[in-house]
């Protein structure tokens, strides 16, 4: 998990309402990860906010969970964590039969850098 290596730390979580989820992440800009993405030029990598957006509805849940499909991954804009080291991620959840229907957005203020349209389901194991 990317929150356990020192990599963002989660400043705001809330469940407004069923099926809504809300978040603020404070990314570490010094995290060796962005050395090497890219040297002198950090980039948040996409599967990055594939991966805080899962652990953001992990903690939603109080479970670990699986993606097993990705409908529609839109990476809109280049997260620089030197100039946008606040990120606010909102998710859609449904949860039927066992899946999860996920709709994420990643932001700051009125830009949107990605978009994630996907189905987890709970790890049991």
């Amino acid at each position: 998990m990317l929150k356990q290596i020192d990599f963002y730390a989660l400043n705001s979580f809330s469940i407004p309402e069923t099926g809504k989820v809300q978040a603020e992440v404070g990314l570490n800009a010094a995290h060796a990860i962005f050395k090497g993405h890219f040297p002198n030029s950090p980039v948040l990598p996409g599967v990055c906010l594939i991966q805080i957006s899962k652990e953001v509805l992990e903690k939603s849940l109080d479970a670990t969970t699986q993606l097993v499909q990705s409908s529609q991954v839109k990476f809109l804009a280049v997260v620089d964590p030197t100039v946008n080291a606040v990120l606010q991620i909102a998710l859609d959840t449904k949860e039927q039969d066992g899946l999860i229907s996920v709709n994420a957005a990643i932001s700051a203020g009125e830009k949107v850098f990605f978009k994630f349209k996907g189905v987890f389901k709970r790890d049991n194991g």
